[in-house]
């Protein structure tokens, strides 16, 4: 798989550049992941989408200066040292070798901490106000060397899929990554629980257990060794059959790719590994397939941070009463993209 030229009706998947007042102006989607969470890390495969929800960064000249407004809330910055996503932000121009300066405000509708890479399309938007006419792979690789610099344990998954903002088919081995745009429309019905999931205890049992970094004398141990494996393993070869589903326009078999996927983590992960239990989820996920959902699952790290069901275009919203009936905020995201 190797890049190739792209184009999207997402609004959010705009590049960065200079408006004509002299702003630099840097947007990036979120990314729902369809099929192939942990692939990144673990190696395989994985088929990401674009959202048509992402993070915009206007810089004027001046004195170094950042605000936000994220979920209702606004919040200014004035230095180093200061919490919340400066971090992520002067990481990005540490990265980049640039020196704080500008006046920065960022704004977004990402949910966060929900699995919709908003760390990841946050730091691409920055980078390509510092630098615009970054191409999406050297956006990518500026946002994930930042993240991983603030000590996250991010993959390159999700930086890929904001810089991109199509489609995307990836491969991953080692730090070698195979990226392929793919053509495809469908849409999406997404729940948002009202809490953010624990990702650093989700990603802390995964690992240890894909690593097989227990005692071999730990018969129970070894036996999550195994389900974290095998299940991995199930997402990735799922992956693969949901990237020729989608480019083939069969959203039954994309759909079923997915409920293979939601049945791995019900029935191999979630007994052996009981930190992952998340009946919220799996009520969302059968009450989208009793409302038309052609598949329903998980999507980001697991347990109740998100949900998606897959819909044939202009039919999503029976999901979102659904999962609005359920307490989750929900939305419609229509992908729609020719490669």
């Amino acid at each position: 798989m190797t890049p190739t030229p792209s184009s999207t009706s997402l609004p959010s998947a705009a590049a960065a550049g200079p408006d004509l007042d002299g702003r630099a102006v840097g947007t990036a989607p979120g990314r729902i992941c369809l099929v192939g969470e942990h692939n990144d890390w673990a190696g395989g495969f994985a088929l990401t989408v674009p959202m048509d929800r992402g993070v915009r960064v206007e810089r004027t000249a001046g004195s170094f200066q950042v605000s936000s407004w994220f979920e209702g809330r606004e919040h200014t910055w004035r230095g180093e040292g200061e919490p919340g996503i400066f971090t992520l932000l002067a990481s990005v121009y540490s990265t980049m070798g640039e020196p704080l300066s500008g006046v920065l405000r960022i704004t977004g509708d990402l949910p966060a901490g929900r699995g919709f890479s908003s760390s990841a399309a946050l730091c691409v938007a920055v980078a390509r106000v510092l630098r615009p006419g970054l191409s999406p792979v050297d956006a990518a690789e500026v946002a994930y060397q930042a993240e991983r610099a603030t000590g996250s344990a991010c993959g390159r998954m999700d930086p890929l899929a904001c810089a991109w903002a199509v489609p995307l088919a990836l491969r991953f081995h080692g730090d070698t990554v195979l990226t392929e745009p793919v053509s495809g429309r469908c849409a999406l019905a997404v729940g948002v629980f009202p809490t953010p999931r624990d990702t650093r205890g989700i990603l802390s049992v995964l690992t240890q257990h894909h690593s097989g970094d227990v005692s071999l004398r730990d018969w129970s141990a070894l036996a999550r060794v195994g389900a974290v494996r095998g299940a991995l393993e199930g997402f990735s070869v799922q992956a693969r059959h949901a990237t020729t589903a989608l480019r083939d326009h069969d959203l039954r078999a994309l759909g079923g790719a997915m409920d293979t996927c939601q049945e791995i983590y019900e029935e191999e992960l979630v007994p052996e590994l009981p930190e992952l239990r998340a009946p919220g989820l799996v009520r969302a996920v059968r009450s989208l397939r009793a409302n038309g959902a052609l598949g329903a699952k998980f999507t980001g790290a697991g347990g109740e941070g998100s949900v998606v069901g897959l819909y044939p275009p202009g039919k999503a919203q029976d999901g979102v009463r659904a999962l609005d009936a359920l307490g989750l905020q929900a939305f419609v995201v229509e992908v729609h993209s020719t490669v």
